[in-house]
């Protein structure tokens, strides 16, 4: 019984991990190499996929309708000694 207590927590854990998507990935796969672990592991990258895809396509529109700034290099190909 409290094994499943430690697993349900790290379960959660690896969902608030998956916010960002470096930390979800890298969690979910060593998840994923646990036996006993590989559906929680699953479902945390299969979050983390979806909250970068999410935020990724928030962000744009957010930026587009002028919610969030947007930045313009001036010359983006020329270099400033």
């Amino acid at each position: 019984m409290d094994r499943f207590k430690l697993g349900k927590k790290w379960f959660w854990i690896g969902i608030v991990m998956g916010l960002n998507p470096v930390f979800g990935l890298i969690y979910s796969i060593a998840l994923l190499t646990e036996k006993d672990r590989r559906k929680e592991g699953l479902v945390v990258l299969i979050w983390t996929i979806a909250w970068a895809i999410i935020s990724y396509n928030l962000s744009n529109w957010l930026a587009k309708e002028g919610w969030l700034p947007t930045y313009e290099l001036k010359n983006p190909g020329k270099l400033y000694r």
